[in-house]
């Protein structure tokens, strides 16, 4: 039997190997141990990441923030209304336009912040701390080649 149906037979194949198996273990190692961490501060991963896009990015615009993090605008509006009434953060009218909003923090909303990018940088250190700084920088910058001209949004980064 000759033909693809037979390379593909013979072809040597070991899940392990695959890009896909490796970065969705990471991914979902990371994920799994980072959320259990935001836990203890009652936050969640997403809503880490609208803290950090508003605070640390400078990101106030509804629309912006959901571009930055890689989510629809549904999940980012759902997400604003959760932290808004856990009043962690605000959202006002700009000035100069009647329609547009931007987002900020409050004074929970900055000290939820400052206790909780303790426990991110920690927890990425572990991971990238297993690399020397060349390696880490090597593969970060693969990374960013991997996901170059990708705009999915997702319901959950």
């Amino acid at each position: 039997m000759t033909g693809p149906e037979n390379t593909l037979a013979t072809a040597s194949y070991r899940l392990h190997d695959r890009l896909g198996f490796r970065v969705s273990r990471l991914a979902a190692v990371m994920r799994a141990s980072l959320d259990a961490e935001l836990s203890q501060l009652g936050l969640t991963r997403l809503e880490w990441c609208v803290l950090a896009s508003i605070a640390l990015e400078g990101i106030t615009a509804p629309s912006g923030i959901a571009e930055n993090i890689g989510i629809t605008r549904p999940t980012a509006s759902r997400t604003f209304k959760q932290m808004r009434d856990k009043g962690w953060l605000v959202q006002n009218l700009t000035e100069g336009d009647g329609r547009a909003r931007a987002i900020t923090l409050t004074a929970a909303g900055q000290d939820l912040l400052a206790r909780a990018r303790v426990l991110v940088d920690a927890h990425q250190a572990r991971f990238l701390d297993k690399l020397d700084p060349q390696a880490a920088a090597h593969f970060l910058s693969a990374l960013d080649t991997l996901l170059e001209g990708v705009h999915d949004r997702f319901d959950d980064p």
